[in-house]
């Protein structure tokens, strides 16, 4: 169970890093900003994700969806205070971030 944890954060850093290098965030502030807040929120999430299933809830992407979007959120505004800027673009960053590492969560444990 801890290597599919491992899994998913190391995964999530990598894709989330790209992202951020692909929206201009290059420095290595930048990077280090999007790795520590998705260092926070990865674990957060799937230990969540974990109870619910423990508790016997069925864990399903209608489910799944909704927690993302909090994280979406949660991420956006800690880049916001991390650092800075138009915070268009880092909701936009946090958003796509996001949405590509769901997908190559996806593709390495639901499918």
């Amino acid at each position: 169970m801890f290597g599919r944890f491992l899994l998913a954060l190391l995964s999530t850093l990598f894709v989330e890093a790209g992202v951020a290098w692909l929206y201009g965030f290059r420095s290595g502030r930048s990077q280090w900003m999007v790795a520590l807040v998705n260092v926070i929120t990865n674990p957060a999430l799937n230990v969540f994700l974990l109870l619910l299933a423990w508790l016997g809830v069925e864990v399903s992407l209608w489910l799944v969806l909704p927690l993302e979007g909090v994280v979406v959120l949660a991420e956006w505004g800690l880049l916001v205070y991390a650092l800075g800027g138009p915070k268009g673009r880092l909701l936009a960053l946090s958003l796509a971030a996001n949405a590509a590492s769901f997908l190559a969560g996806v593709l390495l444990f639901w499918v």
